[in-house]
């Protein structure tokens, strides 16, 4: 036996009297639920499951809520907080000891959007239902508010740009200019994901698509000089603008 096998082997006797020794769990459940639980539980059960599974730590295995990637954290909004879970519910065919058309697999990715100070939890089939049903509960009205025009966002740059800011200030309600609040603007067909923390608030960019893709985009206004008919100004008696 070799140095290598001998580290290995004592190692696992250790971590089986660890599990041997742990106290029963009394958590959220450690596989999938749909019941709701505050953030910190779901992130307890899940690294307890680790512990216990140590020598395989898929999430997909474990079936359980864990943080999704584009929320690592829990985010406090005014009385609202918002965190963002993901379970993995897709299919290993290879798994299962039936044929596949047996297969009672759910067979994808869920998400599960959570406001702990008002108990308050939504499970999606998808990221962007998860955060619009969030927004829902803690932005009332949002899905009115103006949308940026494409022509205003950054080309050379992520976010948004200065124009598109100043646009924002000037056209969204001060009630929807506060820490957290999200921002609706008009996006390609291939661009549909909401992205957090790009409004000027720390708030999502929410893609139009989520509330009327055929909506009709606000007009510009026009910096150009509005200049009086050629014939209007034939018969002005005063002097013109650049005379």
């Amino acid at each position: 036996m070799t140095d290598e096998q001998l580290a290995f082997d004592i190692e696992a006797m250790l971590r089986e009297s660890a599990v041997e020794a742990a106290p029963g769990w009394s958590g959220a459940p450690l596989g999938f639920t749909a019941a709701y639980w505050p953030a910190a539980d779901l992130e307890a059960a899940h690294e307890h499951w680790q512990f216990l599974h140590k020598l395989d730590q898929s999430r997909m295995q474990s079936r359980m809520w864990h943080r999704a990637i584009a929320v690592p954290g829990g985010v406090a909004v005014g009385e609202h907080g918002f965190d963002l879970f993901t379970a993995d519910l897709r299919c290993e065919p290879w798994t299962h000891r039936e044929p596949h058309s047996g297969c009672q697999c759910v067979g994808d990715l869920v998400y599960q959007a959570i406001c702990e100070p008002h108990d308050w939890h939504l499970i999606a089939g998808d990221e962007n239902s998860a955060v619009e049903a969030w927004h829902d509960h803690a932005f009332t009205g949002w899905r009115d508010l103006p949308i940026v025009p494409a022509r205003l966002r950054s080309v050379d740059q992520p976010g948004l740009s200065k124009a598109a800011t100043k646009w924002i200030a000037e056209h969204y309600p001060p009630s929807m200019q506060v820490v957290g609040a999200p921002v609706i603007t008009e996006r390609s067909n291939g661009g549909t994901r909401h992205v957090p923390g790009r409004s000027p608030w720390a708030g999502y960019d929410i893609s139009h698509t989520a509330v009327e893709p055929n909506r009709k985009m606000p007009q510009l206004r026009s910096r150009a000089v509005v200049r009086e008919p050629v014939q209007a100004q034939r018969t002005s008696s005063g002097p013109a603008l650049g005379d």
